[in-house]
C-alpha cells in the first residue's frame, strides 16, 4: 500500500499542503474573531483538506477530534490554545507548508440571474463529487438546501464582510 500512497504526484500534495496552511490562518482568524458560524464552516474545510493529505497521524486526528467535539464559545481561550497547538503540530510535521502556488479561490456567483447560481453549483459538484466545494453568492441560498441534503451533501455558511454569503458544500460522511 506505501507505493500507492508515495504515487501522488509531488506538485498535488504541495498544492494540498498550500490549501492546509491557508486553511488554518482563516480558521485561527475566525476563532480569533469569535465568529464562530464561519469558523465552524473554515474548520471543516480544514479537515476535510486534513483528510484527503497522505502523511496524516494519530496525533493529528486526534487534536482535530478535540477540536471538533469542544464548544469554543464557552472556552475561548482554551480553544484558541488547541487550535494554535494544532498549528504547531502541523508546521512541526511539514503538513502546512504555504510556499506552494495558491489554492483556486472560491467559486464567486454574484452577479448571475438565477436559475445560473444552481446550475454552476451542481455543475462543479457534478465534477469533482468528493471535494469540497466553496461558493460565494449574493445572499444566503436557502432554496439549495433541500436538493444539496436530496443529494448526499452537506452545507455550512455565514455571511461575508462585503455582504455576500460563504457556503460550503461537501460530501456527506
Amino acid at each position: 500500500m506505501t507505493h500507492i500512497k508515495g504515487a501522488l504526484p509531488a506538485a498535488r500534495n504541495r498544492a494540498r499542503m498550500a490549501t492546509i496552511a491557508r486553511l488554518l490562518e482563516e480558521t485561527l482568524h475566525t476563532a480569533r474573531a469569535a465568529q464562530w458560524s464561519a469558523y465552524r464552516m473554515r474548520f471543516s474545510a480544514l479537515r476535510s483538506a486534513l483528510d484527503a493529505l497522505d502523511g496524516v497521524d494519530d496525533e493529528v486526528r486526534m487534536r482535530l477530534e478535540v477540536l471538533n467535539a469542544a464548544a469554543p464559545e464557552h472556552d475561548p481561550r482554551g480553544y484558541l490554545s488547541e487550535l494554535e497547538e494544532l498549528r504547531s503540530v502541523l508546521d512541526e510535521k511539514g503538513l502546512a507548508r504555504s510556499d506552494a502556488p495558491a489554492p483556486e479561490p472560491a467559486l464567486d456567483l454574484r452577479g448571475l440571474q438565477p436559475p445560473e447560481p444552481i446550475v454552476r453549483i451542481f455543475q462543479a459538484l457534478e465534477r469533482a463529487p468528493h471535494e469540497p466545494l466553496r461558493v460565494v453568492l449574493p445572499h444566503e441560498p436557502v432554496p439549495i438546501y433541500a436538493l444539496l441534503r436530496e443529494r448526499g451533501f452537506t452545507y455550512s455558511g455565514s455571511p461575508r464582510s462585503d455582504g455576500g454569503y460563504e457556503l460550503l458544500i461537501e460530501p456527506a460522511l
